[in-house]
């Protein structure tokens, strides 16, 4: 699965319709710089590779959508496949960052044919989001250089034939070091079957015993096994009831006691809990699976509880249940709170909080408790999204102070007089259209910016008086401007000159001036 990763992110479901075909990469920070560290097909197709910085990148293709390549996540999916793929043989070993060896030895007659399991598996992965490619040989090391390297989605060799596959294969495919392969290349070894013909002292000798190692595992000279890979099964509770079960005390009582196992499973693996399902089985209809999220991992088994029977007390037993199980679907590593040295808190602030959040969420669902979050952009408007309460943790100062605001220069501020211009400040565009920390924000920012009507005693100058919702404002104080223009490859440039200004009545407002239209705006108020 080549692509894995970039996959991964649109499967995710954080592309929106019309972006699903602009081209993705990911990025990593090296020292002040994003560079590319994968790039989808469609990207690739564009000239986009590893190692070219993000700003290159956006270059050549100004839709570019950059993503922090998150390796974690990765391997996460990568086990997850591993597991998946458990249904063609018990021998799974993933290996990093994108590949999953099966030993298929006798599994093939269960699915009529070693052709028919390799289109079944690919298959499946195609259906999940994934393009994957496979190759089925005598040995782990000819299947994993087809595969990766022999161009075909499904290459399937017959028995003995590996080394006449193999000889039209670069030598990087048998998985050396790229410097080996690139001094190679310059010797004007550009295939196996050129690796083939050398002797095998002195390819040991000049290159090292690994080309020979990796050299014999392809052959089958050596033996190279597959691991097997062993998925982590969630804590489970079930419990089966000798008749149906139409009233709803019952099934609370129950959930009860299946809770008090799941809990008891948690501990003994050091683990807290992030998310719970509830499966309801009946006799004549589907089962009824009920999610329960947590804002936080707990070890709380009273706030599950309630919970849980907040959950119950919506569903209709009447068709009767016949069985209850209880599945802990996300779970995290337990880390036990740090006694503070000095001025200690009561405990139970923070889990104070977490609770009332998961109460909400409970009741009214996930997506009607929302918080927003900072963006770092350029356009105010845009600097904050709502996202779910689910999963909150409280900020960081590390996180907070690394949150560039999005605007240009320094602000001074003037009496604004009828009989005198006051000075003003243009921003340098030398300075990178960046703000100086602490630069005022309003506490109150309009969700669209309202058109006013402006009088300014100069075309290029600031304001002196404006209108808004039929009232006049003049203005006795002025701070500006602050000039912010939004990154060049989203499209049209917007082009903004922020004032903040106070009326004589004390009252404060942001307004900015569109250019080069000129037309004002207000966009904020402070309180």
């Amino acid at each position: 699965m080549p692509d894995l990763a970039s996959a991964r992110v649109k499967r995710d479901g954080r592309l929106l319709s019309d972006e699903a075909a602009r081209p993705v990469v990911l990025t990593r920070q090296v020292g002040s710089s994003l560079m590319v560290e994968q790039a989808c097909p469609r990207a690739r197709q564009l000239g986009l590779r590893p190692g070219m910085t993000l700003g290159q990148a956006q270059a050549i293709a100004p839709d570019l959508l950059a993503y922090p390549h998150e390796p974690q996540r990765d391997r996460t999916l990568l086990n997850r496949l591993a597991s998946w793929a458990l249904r063609f043989s018990p021998i799974v070993q993933p290996v990093e960052p994108d590949t999953l060896l099966i030993d298929i030895t006798g599994c093939q007659r269960l699915f009529g044919g070693e052709s028919n399991i390799v289109r079944q598996a690919v298959g499946g992965l195609l259906r999940q989001g994934f393009d994957a490619h496979a190759a089925i040989a005598d040995t782990v090391g000819a299947a994993y250089a087809l595969a990766s390297a022999g161009g075909d989605p499904i290459v399937v060799v017959p028995e003995g034939q590996s080394s006449a596959y193999l000889a039209r294969l670069p030598p990087a495919a048998l998985r050396i070091e790229a410097r080996i392969s690139e001094r190679l290349e310059a010797l004007g070894v550009r295939t196996v079957g050129d690796l083939l013909m050398l002797p095998r002292a002195s390819l040991a000798a000049r290159f090292g015993p690994q080309v020979v190692l990796r050299l014999q595992q392809a052959l089958g000279e050596v033996f190279e096994g597959v691991g097997t890979h062993e998925p982590e099964r969630p804590p489970v509770a079930r419990l089966g009831f000798d008749g149906a079960v139409c009233e709803l005390e019952p099934l609370q009582s129950v959930a009860g006691r299946l809770l008090e196992q799941v809990f008891e499973q948690l501990l003994q693996g050091d683990l807290a809990l992030r998310q719970i399902d509830c499966v309801l089985y009946y006799e004549r209809v589907p089962p009824t699976v009920l999610s329960i999220g947590l804002s936080r991992a707990s070890r709380s088994r009273q706030h599950v509880g309630e919970l849980l029977k907040q959950r119950l007390e919506g569903v209709d037993p009447t068709p009767g249940v016949c069985g209850l199980m209880l599945v802990a679907r996300e779970t995290s590593r337990w880390r036990g709170r740090q006694g503070e040295l000095f001025e200690p808190r009561e405990p139970g602030d923070e889990e104070g909080l977490g609770c009332l959040l998961d109460r909400l969420a409970n009741r009214l669902g996930c997506d009607a408790v929302v918080r927003p979050r900072l963006v770092d952009d350029y356009q105010p408007e845009r600097t904050f999204r709502y996202t779910s309460a689910a999963g909150w943790a409280p900020p960081t100062k590390a996180t907070a102070s690394s949150f560039r605001r999005s605007a240009t220069t320094e602000e001074s501020g003037h009496n604004v007089q009828a009989d005198q211009i006051p000075r003003y400040t243009r921003n340098d565009k030398k300075n990178g259209g960046r703000c100086p920390p602490g630069a005022p924000r309003p506490v109150q920012l309009l969700s669209r910016p309202v058109p006013i009507r402006v009088i300014a005693l100069l075309p290029d100058g600031p304001p002196t008086w404006f209108s808004y919702r039929g009232r006049e404002h003049v203005l006795a104080r002025v701070w500006g401007p602050e000039r912010i223009e939004t990154a060049w490859w989203r499209g049209p440039d917007v082009r903004r000159d922020y004032f903040r200004v106070a009326s004589e009545s004390g009252e404060q407002f942001w307004i900015f001036c569109a250019l080069p239209e000129r037309r004002w705006y207000l966009h904020g108020i402070f309180t």
